[in-house]
C-alpha cells in the first residue's frame, strides 16, 4: 500500500513538473552559451590520458585547418616537408600531423565535413594547446564574377547553421580574427595575389541552399557559402583563440541553378590552387 502511495506520489510529481515546464518554441535558442556544460574537450582529454588511450601532451600553437579532399598532406610532403604523424584516433579517428616551416612548429588537421563535426574537433584541438588557426578550403560562390580558383578571404561568416548559438548569443554574424585576417590579407598582398573579400553563408544543410535565403543573404553581404566557418569562428572567439580562414572559389550557386563549374584539368588546378593557399598560410603563420 505505501509504494502504491509513493508511486501515486511520484506520477502527481512528475505531472506538475511536466505541466509546469514549457518547451522553448526554438529550442536551440533556451539557454545561454555561458551556461555551466557537463561536457568539455579538457574532460574529454584527461579521461583519455587516464585511461592510456591518449598519450599526446601539446599539439603547436599554430595549425592549419583544413579537409581531406584539398589532401594537404600529400602538398606538404610534395613541398619537401618532413611531416610526422600524431595519433589523434581515439578523440577523433584519425590523425593530425606535425611539422616545421622555417624553424617554427606547425600542425595540420583535416577537419570532418559540416559544423557540428568540424567544431567538436576544432574545439578539442584547441584544448591540445592551438592558438593560431587558418581555414582553408573550397567554398560555393554566390557571384559568377568570383572566377573558379579566385582566392577569397572571408569577412565575417552568416550564422545559417546550429553549433555557433552554443557558443555565442543570436546574432547574424560572427567574426574571425582581426589580427590573424590582417596578416593573412598582408601575406596576400605582398604576393600580388588578387583576392575577394565579403561574408561566407555558412549552413549545415547542404541541399536546404534555397533561392529565398541565397537573394537575403547576398543583400547581408554574402558572396560565398560554406558549411563549417561560422561555428568555427564561433568557437574560437568563445575560447579566445586567434581563427582567419582562406578559401578558393568552387562551384556557382546561382540565381537560376547550381553549377559544379567542373573544369579540364580540374585535380591539377585544385592541386595547385591549394598548393599556393598552403604556402599564404605558412608565411602568415610563421609571422605570428
Amino acid at each position: 500500500m505505501a509504494g502504491e502511495l509513493r508511486e501515486m506520489k511520484t506520477e502527481r510529481n512528475f505531472e506538475r513538473r511536466e505541466t509546469e515546464f514549457r518547451m522553448p518554441k526554438i529550442p536551440i535558442l533556451y539557454g545561454s552559451p555561458s551556461d555551466l556544460s557537463i561536457t568539455s574537450p579538457e574532460s574529454l582529454i584527461e579521461q583519455l590520458r587516464e585511461a592510456g588511450r591518449l598519450r599526446v601532451e601539446q599539439l603547436p600553437q599554430r595549425c592549419i585547418l583544413t579537409f581531406e579532399y584539398t589532401e594537404a598532406r600529400d602538398i606538404l610532403i610534395q613541398m619537401g616537408y618532413e611531416v610526422e604523424e600524431v595519433n589523434l584516433r581515439s578523440l577523433f579517428f584519425k590523425d593530425a600531423y606535425k611539422f616545421k616551416h622555417s624553424g617554427v612548429p606547425i600542425c595540420l588537421f583535416q577537419l570532418g565535413i559540416g559544423a557540428p563535426l568540424a567544431g567538436a574537433e576544432f574545439d578539442s584541438l584547441l584544448a591540445l594547446g592551438v592558438d593560431y588557426s587558418i581555414l582553408v578550403g573550397g567554398v560555393g560562390v554566390l557571384n559568377l564574377e568570383i572566377p573558379r580558383w579566385a582566392i577569397i578571404v572571408p569577412e565575417k561568416a552568416i550564422r545559417d547553421e546550429g553549433t555557433s548559438y552554443h557558443y555565442e548569443e543570436p546574432s547574424p554574424y560572427t567574426f574571425p580574427s582581426r589580427m590573424l585576417t590582417r596578416l593573412v590579407k598582408e601575406t596576400l598582398n605582398e604576393r600580388a595575389l588578387k583576392f575577394f573579400e565579403g561574408a561566407v553563408w555558412t549552413t549545415d544543410a547542404f541541399y536546404r541552399e534555397t533561392f529565398r535565403k541565397r537573394e537575403a543573404f547576398i543583400r547581408g553581404g554574402a558572396i560565398c557559402i560554406d558549411m563549417e566557418a561560422s561555428a568555427l569562428f564561433s568557437i574560437a572567439r568563445f575560447r579566445r583563440r586567434d581563427l582567419a580562414a582562406l578559401f578558393y572559389a568552387g562551384d556557382y550557386v546561382g540565381e537560376e541553378r547550381w553549377n559544379l563549374r567542373i573544369e579540364r584539368d580540374h585535380e591539377e588546378k585544385r592541386r595547385r590552387t591549394m598548393r599556393l593557399l598552403m604556402e599564404v598560410s605558412l608565411e602568415t603563420l610563421s609571422k605570428i
